[in-house]
């Protein structure tokens, strides 16, 4: 588990920069968290939790990584398809290499690896997930008939 932490810290403990709409956007990663799936799926889910804030989660290998960032402003609606494409591009490297690591050593069902200043926002709707996925309840409301 010691492994998953420092890999954490060195691989997601970081500012990103991208250019976004012609203009330079500083990407905070704040939290890390890893959840053991039933499901050997590969997807990906976007929470806002704010303007300034959001969790990006990607599911592959029987696990999920749900990973926090903050913003240094507000994003247009418009603005998203091009960052999570290029989040995504950036991090996909790194996400791989966690869930490599996590298959070979981890046993357990969900952990927060990183917890770097989280926003209370950002702390609560981390800690629901690890939660739930702890307990082993499904981790989102589903509010609407699909």
């Amino acid at each position: 588990m010691i492994g998953l932490y420092a890999l954490v810290q060195k691989e997601f403990a970081k500012d990103l920069i991208f250019q976004i709409d012609d203009e330079a956007v500083t990407l905070s990663i704040k939290g890390v968290l890893i959840a053991r799936t039933n499901k050997n799926i590969h997807n990906f889910s976007f929470f806002e939790l704010d303007g300034q804030q959001f969790v990006l989660s990607i599911q592959m290998k029987g696990f999920t990584i749900y990973i926090g960032i903050e913003s240094d402003e507000e994003f247009d609606e418009d603005a998203y398809p091009e960052l999570i494409r290029a989040l995504i591009e950036h991090l996909l490297p790194s996400i791989s290499l966690l869930i490599t690591e996590a298959d070979r050593k981890y046993r357990g069902k969900a952990d927060l690896l990183l917890d770097d200043n989280m926003n209370p926002n950002m702390k609560e709707f981390f800690y629901e997930l690890l939660l739930k996925h702890k307990q082993g309840k499904n981790p989102y409301e589903q509010t609407e008939i699909a």
